[in-house]
């Protein structure tokens, strides 16, 4: 069982928990493109790290970055990519669509629907800020855990 509905800052389980950052996005920086690369980043409590969970089905899944407004998307064709957002609603596109099951200790897993058996992966198990946030087939590595954060308002 995933997440409630809700707002959260999603945080990798990697040392420091770099958090999913929409690429260049910020309060201070409105002219941002709000469809951009996915990267770790230090969590700045800021809109472009917070993310809209919505529940489309059992265990399925929109991530909406409330920066912006743009839904999780994963690469075309589910090679090994870099995630993105898009404008894609998830009703329509396979793409924006995420299964997030119980990865054990509180952390979870988020695998795309369209790619079966490939997950959020920070790219190398950096925690850098601006570490590439990819899709990469599941091995259950740590890399690949992340903890929902509720957003209090």
């Amino acid at each position: 069982m995933g997440p409630k509905a809700g707002t959260y800052v999603i945080a990798s389980v990697l040392d420091k928990n770099p958090v999913l950052d929409l690429e260049g996005g910020s309060d201070t920086n409105p002219l941002a493109s709000p469809l951009a690369y996915i990267v770790g980043y230090t969590n700045q409590r800021t809109e472009n790290q917070q993310w809209r969970i919505t529940p489309l089905r059992p265990g399925v899944y929109s991530l909406q970055c409330v920066f912006g407004n743009g839904w999780l998307t994963a690469p075309a064709g589910g090679g090994v990519d870099q995630v993105d957002t898009s404008i894609y609603d998830p009703r329509y596109n396979e793409a924006t669509r995420w299964k997030i099951t119980d990865a054990g200790n509180g952390n979870y897993q988020i695998e795309s629907v369209q790619f079966p058996g490939r997950v959020l992966d920070v790219a190398g198990g950096s925690s850098d800020d601006n570490t590439r946030v990819i899709l990469y087939p599941n091995y259950q590595s740590t890399n690949q855990k992340w903890q929902f954060i509720p957003v209090i308002i």
